[in-house]
């Protein structure tokens, strides 16, 4: 991905690496009809999921430059990691409840979704997001 992030806007690569999340959740919904799907899945979700960690960083540095880099990546990572830790709580919870994981795993999907949406929001004005500018006024 980093090449990718090397020649393209970042904000649309992160985007194509939530996409690729979002798309590759549901596939574990038909893997217990076709066990090949698992194999599929921790593919592409792992690919994205690594892509998204390496993109982290190179976002923020673009989006809030440098100097602050330490503080917001603080910020961004304790909050990805309280998601990421009540995430399965919620899944559970929803398994127990329904008796199947599908709409919990149509909710990572949509979060995933939701994130790329986020993404997608940032906003550019001469090839720099719009946030950095405001930092250096």
């Amino acid at each position: 991905m980093g090449y990718f992030a090397d020649r393209f806007r970042k904000k649309y690569v992160m985007v194509a690496t939530f996409l690729l999340i979002a798309l590759s959740i549901p596939l574990l919904v038909f893997a217990r009809d076709y066990p090949a799907l698992l194999y599929v899945f921790a593919v592409f979700f792992g690919f994205g999921l690594g892509a998204d960690y390496m993109l982290i960083p190179l976002m923020a540095a673009e989006c809030f430059g440098l100097a602050g880099l330490g503080r917001i990546l603080g910020i961004i990572i304790t909050s990805d990691s309280v998601g990421e830790a009540l995430m399965p709580f919620f899944v559970a919870r929803i398994r127990e409840n329904t008796g199947s994981y599908e709409a919990g795993f149509l909710l990572l999907s949509g979060v995933a979704l939701l994130g790329a949406l986020a993404i997608l929001a940032i906003r550019y004005r001469d090839g720099v997001p719009v946030s950095r500018l405001q930092l250096s006024n």
